[in-house]
């Protein structure tokens, strides 16, 4: 990640973040947040999750879920309300801000620092931060990278393991897209070894 050392300082106080991803989102954009989310809670931060759009119900089974903020006209007041308040704002699972619809134009706006985690082709230069990587099968890899290489291991619980670990069995085709690498086969190994349910 561009220039992680300096995002780990700025995580070690407490921030009000938000966290948004591509519209209609799967089980990797969702569990990516709501697994960083989790995390980041744990770290005494104030964390909300905006998504552009909803999402089917077969997903809201993710720890977290019931705090999401689904983007919207009754929404979107409170949307952009806490996209101002807010000191961060990670972007995951997609590469531009036309992927979030009118979420783009509140991002761009915002003058909150952008963390881009995403492992999409032809990233746009919106994000201070940075953890892009077209050779991960899902962004929820990556999530659990960052946190291992920020040094927070022990923070992953059954919670944020389910979340991380259902984005990335989607995003494989549960094992069988050619994106499966032994580093996916680790990490799975590792968030089945938090708790998360194979």
């Amino acid at each position: 990640m561009q220039h992680i050392e300096a995002l780990q300082a700025l995580l070690n106080t407490p921030q009000k973040i938000i966290i948004t991803t591509h519209q209609r989102p799967d089980a990797d954009a969702l569990g990516s947040s709501l697994g960083l989310m989790l995390y980041l809670q744990k770290k005494g931060h104030d964390v909300t999750v905006i998504t552009p759009t909803d999402y089917p119900n077969f997903l809201k089974w993710m720890k977290g879920n019931d705090e999401v903020v689904i983007y919207g006209e009754q929404t979107k007041d409170h949307a952009k309300n806490l996209m101002n308040d807010s000191n961060l704002i990670f972007c995951l699972d997609f590469s531009a801000l036309s992927r979030i619809d009118e979420l783009g134009d509140l991002v761009r706006a915002a003058s909150a620092d952008k963390v881009l985690i995403d492992h999409h082709l032809d990233p746009e230069d919106f994000a201070k931060y940075r953890s892009w990587d077209t050779g991960a099968a899902a962004t929820a890899e990556l999530v659990y990278d960052f946190i291992i290489n920020v040094g927070d291991e022990a923070l992953i619980d059954p919670d944020i393991a389910e979340c991380l670990y259902a984005g990335i069995l989607t995003d494989t085709g549960s094992f069988k897209h050619p994106n499966v690498t032994q580093h996916v086969f680790e990490v799975c190994s590792a968030l089945v070894a938090k708790g998360a349910n194979s």
